[in-house]
């Protein structure tokens, strides 16, 4: 926190932050990505958008002639990348004067010229990905190119640290149309992908305006397209009022059962989400007081009902749950909740010859392959097919949370779509039930995302009571990995930071 100490605001933390973390967490977070910020700062209230892009020379049958895996590993996986230009506009418009861009990288500069220990999770990351690294990720991230670095070694990347540098010294003109832009050019490509420096050159992050709802007595900011969360957030807080949802048992074997079939609902919508600078969104009829209604119809407390895909030939499409978020606010309300990421482990397994960035998989969030399932079995519409500059479809969730016009938590989580169930979750317990953030953060969930027609239970935290309760409403279980919420509240004018203990992480208030 020396930033906040030396007078800088959330924004200024939280793009600290995520330098630090692109230094320290190439698993989750890399120059190389992209993502959204979900900011208030004054009076003002915007999303930013640095989604990464397609390059031009895609299509929507860019990679029907190409290997099955060619949407994840390898050149052809990797997206125009958006942070360091997010990064970038974010101080541009709302950092403290008091605070110089190149401030924010004393310590990232550090941290990569001098070396960080490992972590478990990181070390265990790197053992089971270097597989599919290419010849300049083995050479940057492994002991000697061979050896996954073990928990309590230093790590050291001068490479990274060069690239900070100059990003320190210049801003972000050398990622972008420098040398750097390039590396990244060249190794894409060597790598069987087709970016060009006019790709990058091209980047621009979008400032868009949040989705809001109004739940429990609170304004809730939400994530627009081409984030699908902002709108399955709101459905489900919409279904979760008129089932009303509180009147139940806490943890109780009816409300699981209810959330899972307002999951499964609210995720029904998701199908006709894209990049609305691509495809129009019909968001009026998604947020219609109509078609929640009829959604609420549909479920019964009794036992759990399957209900059809608005596009019954949408295809399916992975979306990794190896992403990362932070939450950041002072105590005037200021506030700043991030979510970023490589898409999956590191990425496309792909680091630029030079200097070692880890690049995304990011072409992997569109509809790639019709007809071919994911990892997850999530439905992605035919309005998510690869174009020239376009965006994928995402799960990040940045969430904001304003009581009597004052901001009052910001949230998220990495984890695919477990994203959108964990927030709703959190949301619900907090706002709804009037739980303490950290008690309602280590609450078990449940997930559900219509397809496939699963409930996904909390692993190890159900009692079998629970389980067989479910099970005996017609809900097929499974027990399974859930998102990881991090956290910030202004509780009576005490700033509350929770991270969830599902995974390694921290939250920050000022």
């Amino acid at each position: 926190m020396k930033i906040a100490e030396k007078g800088g605001n959330p924004v200024d933390v939280a793009v600290a932050l995520v330098l630090a973390m692109s230094v320290t967490n190439a698993t989750f977070a890399s120059l190389g990505g992209g993502g959204f910020a979900l900011v208030k700062m004054g009076k003002s209230i915007e999303v930013l958008d640095f989604r990464e892009r397609a390059p031009q020379a895609t299509s929507p049958n860019y990679f029907k002639n190409k290997a099955k895996d060619a949407s994840m590993t390898g050149g052809a996986a990797v997206a125009v990348p958006g942070i360091p230009a997010g990064l970038w506009e974010l101080k541009k418009k709302y950092g403290s004067s008091k605070i110089d861009w190149s401030i924010l990288f004393d310590e990232p500069i550090k941290l990569a010229q001098k070396g960080y220990r490992v972590s478990g999770e990181y070390s265990e990351e790197l053992a089971t990905n270097a597989p599919r690294f290419n010849a300049a990720a083995k050479r940057h991230f492994l002991k000697n190119g061979v050896t996954p670095y073990n928990p309590g070694e230093i790590f050291v990347q001068k490479n990274l640290g060069r690239v900070l540098s100059e990003m320190r010294n210049r801003n972000i003109i050398s990622f972008y149309s420098g040398r750097v832009a390039k590396d990244i050019v060249d190794t894409v490509k060597a790598a069987g992908g087709d970016m060009t420096l006019k790709d990058l050159q091209d980047y621009k992050p979008i400032w868009r305006q949040p989705l809001t709802t109004n739940y429990s007595g609170y304004k809730l900011y939400l994530m627009p397209p081409p984030s699908s969360g902002g709108i399955v957030i709101k459905t489900a807080l919409s279904l979760i009022e008129k089932l009303e949802l509180a009147k139940y048992p806490e943890r109780g074997i009816e409300e699981y059962h209810l959330l899972g079939q307002i999951l499964s609902r609210a995720f029904r919508g998701r199908t006709m989400i894209a990049d609305p600078d691509h495809q129009n969104v019909d968001t009026e009829k998604l947020l219609s007081k109509q078609y929640v209604d009829d959604l609420a119809k549909s479920i019964n407390l009794a036992a759990a009902s399957s209900i059809t895909p608005l596009n019954e030939n949408d295809d399916q499409s992975t979306e990794s749950k190896q992403t990362t978020h932070l939450s950041v606010m002072d105590k005037f309300g200021n506030a700043v909740a991030m979510t970023f990421t490589l898409n999956g482990d590191f990425g496309s397994g792909v680091a630029s010859e030079n200097f070692g960035i880890m690049l995304n998989n990011e072409m992997d969030d569109f509809t790639t392959n019709p007809g071919e399932p994911n990892m997850f079995g999530l439905v992605q519409g035919q309005g998510n097919m690869v174009a020239p500059g376009k965006r994928p479809l995402s799960s990040m969730s940045p969430t904001l949370v304003e009581k009597n016009g004052k901001i009052i938590m910001a949230l998220g989580a990495p984890g695919g779509p477990r994203i959108i169930s964990s927030v709703i979750q959190v949301l619900y317990r907090t706002l709804g039930r009037n739980q303490d953030l950290e008690l309602a953060t280590a609450a078990p969930r449940v997930h559900h995302q219509l397809l496939p027609d699963k409930l996904f239970v909390d692993e190890g935290l159900f009692s079998p009571e629970i389980i067989e309760g479910l099970k005996a409403r017609k809900n097929s279980t499974e027990e399974s990995w859930q998102a990881r919420i991090y956290a910030v509240r202004n509780v009576n004018g005490v700033l509350e930071a929770v991270f969830d203990t599902r995974g390694e992480g921290a939250a920050g208030g000022l």
